[in-house]
């Protein structure tokens, strides 16, 4: 089946205007893996975040899904019935993400279409992140910060994963083992600055994705620390890729070059108020221009992200145990649905 680039690029630009600018970066076919992947993740999303549909439904959904997508994408009798009751529960998304759920059957048939081990790799991380949002909304509560890095990992720790294996398997010479230590803690560095930077919006659903404290503000300084150590786990990341892959650096780069500058807004708001926190166009184009010129040179990557995140104090933890706290990339994701089930 051949890859409908221009309806993957449409909806990336309807869900998510950084990736639809990060993700063409890759090289081919790379760039259609994960393009779909995130799309992938993003209908699970819809139907987590609807804010209509009964949160039983959801839940059902999200495993049945989460089950189907461990067949690599197969069971076609099952994607038509996934599709129909997707339908059904997304009546309360936006415009954008109804759209996607409409293509739903567009985008797995294109992802069934890959190669064996892309769709298993697809199918793990597609898996992991459905049933851990399933169980995020069966009754979890975010009360300390072992609550906030298994929620991270099940909406984007398992993304670092899915793209370490994703970028192994491209070029055999990229150390895996390397870049899997580091990928989950990548993810929660970005997780961790989509919440903060719309901790304002949340606040007006009477939605919190950090422990309650009537400080406030400390708890928010508190994971901007936490937030700028996870990045420069990102940045690790980024310089264990071998420089010839200037697509893939660039890719992850221009990301958390985004994040600590947005990182960096937050830190010096002092100010209250109902929108998400965003770095202008005018930064954008800046960033995208020295991403470019730094992207071959391990050293000329750490001094640009040096100096963009001056300033910001950084709380590190050990990758490696966060990783063996949080994963389930390693677990017999079958086998624990298996037993949900029963």
């Amino acid at each position: 089946m051949k890859i409908d680039q221009q309806l993957q690029m449409n909806h990336l630009l309807g869900v998510s205007r950084s990736f639809a600018l990060t993700i063409p970066m890759l090289p081919a076919p790379l760039k259609d893996y994960v393009a779909n992947a995130y799309l992938l993740c993003r209908i699970a999303d819809t139907v987590e975040d609807d804010p209509k549909a009964p949160v039983n439904h959801k839940i059902f959904w999200l495993k049945s899904f989460a089950q189907f997508a461990l067949t690599n994408f197969a069971d076609e009798l099952e994607l038509l019935s996934l599709h129909r009751k997707a339908l059904a529960i997304t009546q309360g998304a936006i415009i954008s993400e109804r759209k996607l759920i409409d293509d739903m059957l567009a985008v797995v048939e294109c992802t069934a279409s890959f190669p064996l081990k892309i769709k298993q790799i697809l199918g793990k991380g597609v898996s992991i992140l459905a049933f851990g949002m399933a169980k995020s909304l069966d009754g979890f509560k975010i009360e300390q910060r072992q609550d906030v890095d298994n929620y991270c990992y099940f909406v984007a720790g398992v993304v670092g994963e899915l793209l370490a294996a994703l970028f192994a398997e491209h070029n055999h010479n990229i150390d895996k083992q390397a870049l899997m230590s580091l990928a989950v803690s990548f993810g929660e560095g970005l997780q961790l600055t989509n919440i903060l930077k719309d901790r304002a919006v949340d606040a007006e659903r009477h939605v919190s994705f950090l422990p309650y404290n009537k400080d406030s503000k400390s708890v928010e300084q508190e994971y901007i620390h936490l937030c700028q150590g996870h990045l420069d786990d990102a940045l690790d990341f980024i310089c264990k890729i071998p420089s010839y892959e200037a697509g893939i650096r660039r890719f992850c780069y221009v990301n958390i070059l985004m994040a600590t500058a947005t990182l960096k807004k937050i830190s010096n708001n002092n100010q209250q108020s109902s929108v998400s926190i965003k770095i202008s166009r005018r930064q954008l184009k800046f960033l995208l221009v020295l991403s470019n010129l730094c992207v071959k040179h391990n050293w000329s990557l750490r001094l640009l992200f040096t100096i963009i995140s001056k300033n910001i104090p950084r709380l590190r933890r050990s990758p490696e145990e966060l990783s063996s706290r949080v994963s389930w990339w390693n677990k017999d994701i079958s086998a624990i649905l298996m037993k949900d089930n029963n």
